[in-house]
């Protein structure tokens, strides 16, 4: 029943959106975004940490208005993936750009299937929106929202606007190989904190943080190429999908634990890179790392 009362709102709050200038949505979602930075205080604590530890040098103050900017973006990508659905089909060519295209077609023109690996970085909700840009479809690994089937199907209905094929992130390997197989994009998240249980201890800005070895280990099983892709915000519901070039991939020369880890590290380190630019685009306020700054 509460699935049912919030999906309900939130399908009363979308058509109250439409109604607004894009202005207007945008400031609504800044000023959602900072009540967040003022009440939701563990997270708000979390933000401030992990901005301390990309950027050390920041005083107390310069980390706590870095935070705050996140939570004000966080509230504008809420409000652009409720309003996705309705932004015509023939404006996307002027909304959403696609930047080195062609890493993806190389690859692809190659028969070989990619790793489109995606961050928790600006609009990672939206990024979907390059199968249209492309022409070519994208399946995407999430996990499912547990013990909330209805609101999980809702916002699956919503990633799937932006043009993604949905499957669950559970158990999955067999599908994913399968899909490399027909020339497929699979899409993963690499910046998740993943179980120490099957983790690999990895640096992220000088910490050693839990991370996934999933999808090195299916790179170097199948040889397909993990190419990065983020979105950079240009406004409101207008964003620069970048494609970047494959990683380099290491699948012989050291032991098989020593090459997971090394191409876990050139992940962590493109994160790092992007992420030292715009830290205010990252999603601060996910525990990365341990618990204290």
């Amino acid at each position: 029943m509460a699935d049912f009362l919030l999906i309900s709102f939130i399908k009363v709050f979308q058509q109250f959106l439409r109604m607004l200038p894009e202005k207007a949505c945008c400031l609504t979602g800044v000023a959602l975004g900072r009540l967040g930075f003022l009440f939701l205080g563990t997270r708000r604590r979390v933000a401030i940490e992990n901005a301390r530890r990309i950027s050390p040098a920041l005083s107390p103050r310069q980390a706590k208005s870095v935070a705050r900017c996140c939570f004000g973006k966080l509230g504008v990508n809420v409000l652009e993936t409720l309003l996705f659905p309705y932004v015509p089909r023939e404006e996307y060519a002027e909304r959403f750009r696609l930047e080195k295209r062609g890493n993806v077609d190389a690859v692809l023109d190659a028969d070989q299937g990619i790793l489109a690996l995606g961050f928790h970085y600006s609009n990672w909700e939206i990024t979907g929106v390059t199968s249209f840009l492309l022409g070519r479809d994208i399946v995407a690994l999430a996990r499912p929202l547990k013990g909330h089937a209805a609101l999980n199907a809702f916002l699956n209905r919503l990633r799937a606007s932006t043009g993604l094929t949905i499957i669950p992130n559970k158990e999955t390997a067999r599908d994913v190989l399968r899909l490399l197989k027909e020339n497929r994009m699979v899409a993963f998240l690499g910046d998740q904190r993943e179980k120490r249980s099957k983790a690999v201890w990895v640096e992220l800005f000088g910490h050693k943080v839990p991370t996934s070895k999933g999808i090195v280990a299916i790179a170097m099983k199948t040889g397909a190429p993990i190419v990065p892709i983020y979105a950079r915000r240009e406004g409101f519901l207008r964003y620069t999908m970048v494609y970047n070039e494959p990683l380099r991939i290491e699948r012989k020369g050291a032991p098989l634990d020593e090459l997971i880890y090394r191409n876990a590290r050139r992940i962590n380190a493109f994160l790092e890179g992007i992420v030292t630019e715009r830290p205010d685009e990252w999603f601060l306020v996910h525990r990365r790392f341990g618990r204290k700054a």
